[in-house]
């Protein structure tokens, strides 16, 4: 089927007119009852940037490969996207830079529907486009076969040890004591080397196989290292003038007990510590939005279950103002409250004093972005992949009344999320 796809795709791109008045041509081909498992399709390939995005709680996939155009400002990614009716893939780091790309292939895998999007630029030479196109196409037909994964040799370093961690959680409720804050969230980075390369595209696909109800993304802009994760937290999903967000914030932990972790839950649900974290994030996201949308609604607390914690979780909904959209809302909301603090600078100021190493992409927010609808999630549970070593990231929010000890036990159950699926090896 891909070999009859690729073919298709040469043929319509020899027949494209290359004077046009257009900029871009799109070669779009759907194959119904067809699924690509596109992970594995992703591993064969070997043009970057390469991007990943599998939605939360849904059966939808979306890949990118390869790039047209590249965008390094949300509002000039936005216009185009607007004006074009193209989507664009990417998002921006913790401290706000920013990477959008008009991708050269775009494929959507939707429940059994397979749909190839194939961009040209026709403003440029055909010959040009052509080889560009065979390039990108070099590996279409091949599917990468899935690997066993490494397990870890040993942790190379941590960017703060038990002692360390207490010590800026200290730090932090002083400076709430102090009224600097009223909330900040304090990340931690570990390193592990494992006992041969760790395969990228293998260790989401385990990933997306234990850590279920989150979005589970990746992203390579050259060949020399990976971001990847599965991350429980939407930052926003915009469906044409409608906003839908969360407030997802306060942590209780998943037991293997069924009665003790419905215990925790009831917990959480009630504990005045987490319910006062989570309402931080609402007012938060409802100061954030008041000049970007004429309502504003939020749910009833529930409870969001992940394999090693549970969330407290509050929908948030809302009606977008005229000519607002995805720009102005990356702008406003990220970061939230549930990876940065409140008041945003003032947080954003302690974490840079405080953490001794740059984000980056770590609680930042990757999705897809197009003219009628584009969601976004916030990129926690997340790591860094280069060769054989790991890097993996976890964070806490620090109130009023946080115990360093409970929020480091709390940063190391995250962690758990990703650094269980790889076992320590034994001597």
């Amino acid at each position: 089927m891909l070999s009859i796809i690729k073919q298709a795709i040469l043929s319509k791109l020899e027949k494209l007119d290359f004077n046009s008045a257009q900029n871009i041509a799109v070669i779009r081909l759907t194959q119904m009852n067809f699924s690509l498992p596109l992970l594995n399709w992703l591993k064969a390939q070997l043009c970057y940037p390469q991007f990943y995005l599998h939605y939360r709680d849904t059966a939808q996939h979306s890949v990118a490969l390869g790039s047209i155009k590249v965008f390094t400002d949300s509002q000039q990614a936005e216009a185009f996207c607007q004006q074009e009716d193209l989507p664009l893939v990417g998002g921006r780091q913790f401290t706000g830079e920013t990477f959008f790309f008009l991708p050269r292939l775009f494929i959507e895998q939707k429940d059994d529907s397979l749909t190839v999007n194939l961009f040209v630029d026709v403003s440029a030479s055909k010959e040009n486009e052509i080889q560009q196109t065979e390039q990108i196409l070099e590996n279409f037909t091949q599917i990468g076969q899935r690997e066993q994964l490494p397990k870890i040799v040993k942790e190379l370093a941590t960017e703060a040890d038990e002692m360390t961690w207490c010590n800026w959680v200290e730090q932090a409720c002083e400076a709430i004591k102090e009224k600097q804050f009223t909330k900040v969230v304090l990340a931690n980075a570990k390193s592990f080397q494992t006992e041969f390369v760790l395969d990228p595209y293998d260790f989401l696909s385990e990933s997306e196989a234990y850590n279920q109800h989150c979005y589970h993304f990746l992203l390579i802009k050259d060949n020399t290292k990976a971001f990847l994760g599965s991350t429980p937290e939407r930052l926003f999903l915009r469906q044409n003038n409608k906003l839908f967000t969360e407030a997802l914030a306060g942590t209780a932990f998943v037991s293997e007990d069924e009665q003790e972790t419905q215990r925790q839950a009831d917990w959480l649900l009630n504990d005045e510590k987490n319910r006062h974290e989570n309402q931080l994030v609402v007012d938060n996201i409802r100061q954030s939005l008041q000049d970007v949308v004429q309502t504003f609604e939020v749910g009833e607390r529930q409870i969001k279950r992940l394999r090693k914690v549970q969330h407290l979780q509050r929908p948030i909904c809302g009606e977008l103002r005229e000519e607002q959209a995805d720009a102005n809302c990356l702008q406003q909301i990220h970061p939230t409250a549930a990876v940065a603090g409140l008041p945003k600078s003032a947080a954003m100021a302690f974490i840079k004093q405080i953490e001794g190493q740059a984000r980056e992409w770590y609680a930042g927010t990757l999705g897809v972005m197009t003219k009628s609808q584009s969601e976004f999630c916030v990129t926690i549970r997340s790591a860094n992949i280069c060769s054989d070593v790991i890097q993996v990231f976890a964070g806490a929010g620090i109130v009023e009344g946080s115990i360093p000890a409970h929020e480091w036990r709390e940063i190391e159950r995250k962690a758990l999320g990703l650094v269980s699926l790889l076992e320590m090896k034994k001597e």
